[in-house]
């Protein structure tokens, strides 16, 4: 997973997401993880783990779920990278 010039997370070559819809991150085996992930429609999940395991879930503020195979920390790295360039 990389950071665009616009914005957006690459997410592993399987699609991007918007930096600024991104509102929580959470462990997928977490209990919390599982719980939301249990708790939201799946018409409002997105799967882009291409396959792999799914490690986190990036909530958006439009209510969806982003399932990926990349850890919190990576993505906890790629936004602060993301919000250091904006400075």
């Amino acid at each position: 997973m990389r950071m665009t010039k616009e914005g957006w997370l690459d997410i592993a070559g399987q699609g991007a997401v918007a930096i600024g819809r991104i509102v929580a991150v959470a462990r997928a085996e977490s209990a919390a993880g599982r719980r939301l992930l249990g708790a939201t429609p799946l018409e409002k999940v997105v799967t882009l783990n291409g396959g792999k395991k799914r490690q986190s879930l990036l909530v958006l503020d439009s209510g969806h779920l982003i399932l990926t195979a990349l850890t919190v920390e990576q993505v906890k790295r790629l936004l602060a990278e993301s919000e250091d360039r904006e400075i």
